[in-house]
């Protein structure tokens, strides 16, 4: 089970990452249940917490009084070198967006990319590279 962040394909990473989120129950029962939706959702940091933003995780139909907000902020579990290190990314203008959820031992971890946007022109050389290599071999 993994979902995918179609935002990310518009970003050209250097270096990607593995975090923990910190979930409520009916969060996480959701997310196995249901797909989250990344829309203009990022990284962002909280007093040196690594924090995301704008992930909505929608209501767990059962829940039972356990109402949440669906697009809250949401802490990142990650060493302390791994946050200096993003903090020194953050500081050179390296935007740090989230690629995709999935289980890993029944934890549910977030991969996230440290990249900058492909330009328009960029973007079209790479599908015009992809085009030719498969003509080339057909």
């Amino acid at each position: 089970m993994k979902q995918f962040n179609r935002d990310s394909r518009d970003y050209k990473f250097i270096d990607k990452f593995e975090a923990g989120l910190v979930l409520t129950g009916a969060e996480a029962k959701s997310l196995r249940t249901q797909t989250a939706q990344f829309a203009n959702s990022k990284i962002d940091f909280n007093d040196k917490i690594p924090m995301i933003t704008n992930l909505s995780i929608p209501l767990y139909k059962f829940s039972q009084g356990q109402e949440f907000e669906a697009a809250r902020d949401r802490q990142l579990l990650l060493k302390e070198s791994e946050i200096a290190k993003l903090l020194s990314f953050k500081h050179q203008k390296y935007a740090l967006v989230p690629i995709s959820i999935f289980l890993k031992n029944r934890f549910f971890k977030l991969e996230f990319g440290v990249g900058k946007k492909i330009k328009k022109y960029e973007k079209r050389d790479i599908i015009k590279a992809r085009e030719f290599q498969k003509a080339r071999y057909v």
